[in-house]
C-alpha cells in the first residue's frame, strides 16, 4: 500500500509573481464554495481532461473528501481571497503504476503568463519525485497551449495523442494529448543536496537544490 503523499514545505507559501502577490496551500474543507466559483470561470475546454467536473457542488465535495484522507494532494493557489489556480498529484491506487503519478494543473485566465503555473508544477514535481514516483504524466487538449508549452519548457515530452477521447459540453470530439517526464531519463536534474529530481533547480552557494532544500540551507547560511 502507498503512503499518502504528504506536502512537506512549510505552508502557507507566500510569492510575489509580476507584482502580485499569491499564496499557495494545500486544499480545504473551507474552500468548497470558492473552488466551485473559480472552475465556472475557467473555458470549457478546461475542464476536459479533467477526472471531475469540478463546477459541481457533488464533485467538489467527493475531491475535498479525497485530499483529506490522503487519496491525492491539491495545492491552491490564492490572490486575496480568491482562489486562481490549483495542481493536483494523483498517483493512482493499483501496484503496477506506482511509481507514476499524474499532475493537472489550471489557472484562471485572470492570473495566467504570470508563473503561478511552473510554480506549482515545480513544487508538485518535487513533492511526487521526492515519495518514489519516476514517471510524471500530464493530460491535456492539443489546443490548450499555454499548458503544453508549459511541460514541454520543463521537460516534458509527447508521448500520445488519443483520438476524440474527450467530448465538449455541446457533444463535440476532442483530441486528449499526454505528455510524460520520466526521471531516469534526466539523471542530471537532480538536487545536490537529497537528491531527487527537479525540474529547474535553483542554484545556492554553488549547488543546484530543490525548493525544500534551497529554504532550508538559506535558513541554515542566515542563521550563520
Amino acid at each position: 500500500m502507498k503512503t499518502p503523499l504528504v506536502p512537506k514545505h512549510d505552508f502557507p507559501l507566500r510569492y510575489g509573481l509580476k507584482g502580485r502577490t499569491v499564496v499557495l496551500r494545500p486544499l480545504a474543507a473551507e474552500d468548497r464554495e470558492r473552488m466551485i466559483a473559480f472552475a465556472r470561470m475557467l473555458p470549457a475546454n478546461d475542464l476536459l481532461f479533467l477526472e471531475r467536473d469540478i463546477s459541481q457542488p457533488t464533485e467538489v465535495d467527493r475531491w475535498i473528501k479525497g485530499v483529506l484522507v490522503g487519496n491525492l494532494v491539491t495545492l491552491t493557489a490564492w490572490e486575496g481571497d480568491a482562489a486562481i489556480g490549483y495542481v493536483s498529484i494523483d498517483r493512482g491506487s493499483v501496484p503496477w503504476t506506482r511509481h507514476v503519478a499524474e499532475l493537472r494543473v489550471v489557472v484562471a485566465e485572470s492570473a495566467r503568463g504570470i508563473g503561478i503555473g511552473r510554480l506549482m508544477v515545480e513544487l508538485a514535481f518535487e513533492m511526487v519525485l521526492g515519495e518514489g514516483a519516476t514517471k510524471v504524466v500530464a493530460r491535456m487538449t492539443p489546443d490548450q497551449s499555454g499548458a503544453r508549452n508549459l511541460f514541454q519548457q520543463l521537460g516534458f515530452t509527447e508521448e500520445a495523442v488519443l483520438r476524440d477521447h474527450a467530448l465538449d459540453i455541446n457533444g463535440q470530439p476532442h483530441d486528449l494529448l499526454v505528455l510524460s517526464f520520466h526521471a531516469r531519463a534526466h539523471p542530471e536534474q537532480c538536487c545536490a543536496f537529497c537528491g531527487i529530481p527537479v525540474l529547474d533547480a535553483l542554484s545556492l552557494d554553488g549547488a543546484m537544490l530543490c525548493s525544500q532544500c534551497y529554504e532550508f540551507r538559506y535558513s541554515e547560511l542566515g542563521s550563520g
